[in-house]
């Protein structure tokens, strides 16, 4: 296991995945035959390129997580991650007090696989979809980009926050797909996103996404979630945040109080 607070999520390796349903590969004919715009190309590119990332079914990644209450007190837990670029999927798991708790997101689906809402003592508690997709749309960012029914609107004129130079991407999430397995039969169903509506923000000096504000208007929920200390290329071949901070935002993507800070050691 890496050790230190700096260390990013690091690809598990790819044989022992091989079992896992979500642990999927890209569709590679239909990567092929797809024309992204070049700023997309150029994203994926900063981040390790599209080859390296069709390598990595799934991430795993173990998180020292601080989790803030609004008096900017916070309780203090560790979280594990499973994180599957290509099946738009994170699983989280945490050992607390009073018991395990995990869940997972998948292509928009939230699902409690374990734990009792009446042993749950985390400020977390009632926000878990919010955090785990929030976390997955920041370090999956630049596949995001690729999934199909996504509109995306880039407005090109640069403009300056925090003393750097950013462009403004503006998504509209479309329905994704989830296979369900029933009777031992797989069955592939439309999914409809967590979130409606993403600014995504590239920063001009690295190329990377390093913040997304997300919306879902008719649950009035928005988060604004950023990425810091990106891994280099050479570590493990795609470039992904060694620290994440999930913010409450508002409608107009305003930052307001924190909700949680997570810092990766990797596993």
């Amino acid at each position: 296991m890496l050790t230190g607070c700096s260390r990013p999520v690091v690809r598990s390796p790819q044989a022992d995945s091989s079992a896992d349903p979500l642990a999927v590969s890209p569709d590679r004919e239909a990567l092929a035959r797809a024309v992204p715009p070049d700023y997309v190309m150029s994203i994926l590119n900063a981040s390790g390129g599209i080859s390296a990332w069709a390598e990595n079914r799934r991430l795993r990644a173990v998180g020292v997580v601080k989790i803030y209450r609004p008096d900017n007190s916070f309780y203090l837990t560790e979280h594990d991650f499973e994180v599957y670029p290509w099946s738009n999927a994170v699983r989280i798991t945490a050992s607390e007090p009073r018991g395990k708790f995990a869940w997972k997101m998948v292509a928009g689906r939230y699902e409690m696989l374990e734990g009792s809402t009446g042993a749950d003592v985390s400020p977390l508690a009632g926000l878990y979809a919010a955090y785990a997709d929030a976390f997955l749309q920041i370090v999956t960012a630049p596949v995001r980009l690729l999934d199909q029914g996504n509109q995306l609107h880039r407005e090109p004129v640069p403009f300056r926050m925090n003393g750097q130079w950013y462009e403004r991407i503006e998504v509209k999430f479309g329905p994704g797909t989830v296979a369900v397995e029933r009777a031992g039969q797989t069955d592939v169903q439309t999914s409809q996103p967590y979130w409606t509506d993403a600014v995504l923000f590239l920063n001009r000096a690295s190329s990377l996404i390093d913040m997304v504000w997300l919306s879902n208007v008719s649950r009035q929920e928005y988060v604004t979630v950023r990425g810091y200390n990106y891994s280099d290329v050479e570590s493990i071949g795609i470039r992904v945040p060694s620290k994440v901070e999930i913010f409450r935002a508002r409608p107009d993507s305003t930052v307001q109080d924190r909700l949680a800070q997570i810092d990766i050691r990797g596993k």
